[in-house]
């Protein structure tokens, strides 16, 4: 876990719940060994790490809100918070929108998934969760 003071990373464990969490960790850890050819035990080392930070690039998936750091300028960001309705690989984008949107038009924007790092993940529709995803 960070030591940073400014770090407002929710632990995935509060988000999720234990089980939960371990599985996106395992997930993610898989995912790592597939495309990174790391052993297992790094493999769940990183995934652990990142994970713990609150890396995007791990956690980032469809059912998830991401909430703008108390540290970064709402100018700088395209919302106050982000819905995440679809991941993308090469390059890894996101297809979010604007919860708190008050036209309520569902405005949908596609957005490099790199934009989360303005952000912190605050929760996680697990409907989303499905039992085997498909890796890509």
């Amino acid at each position: 876990m960070s030591t940073d003071p400014h770090d407002h990373t929710v632990p995935l464990v509060l988000i999720l719940g234990p089980y939960l969490a371990a599985t996106v960790i395992r997930r993610a850890a898989t995912a790592l060994q597939h495309d990174d050819f790391l052993p297992e035990p790094v493999a769940l080392r990183l995934a652990c790490e990142r994970a713990t930070d609150g890396d995007p690039l791990v956690l980032a998936a469809p059912g998830q809100i991401w909430e703008l750091r108390p540290d970064v300028d709402p100018d700088d960001a395209p919302a106050r918070r982000l819905a995440i309705h679809l991941r993308l690989a090469n390059p890894p984008r996101i297809y979010v929108s604007d919860p708190d949107d008050p036209s309520g038009d569902g405005e949908i924007d596609e957005l490099l998934l790199e934009v989360l790092d303005l952000y912190t993940l605050t929760s996680w529709d697990v409907r989303f969760l499905a039992p085997n995803p498909v890796v890509a």
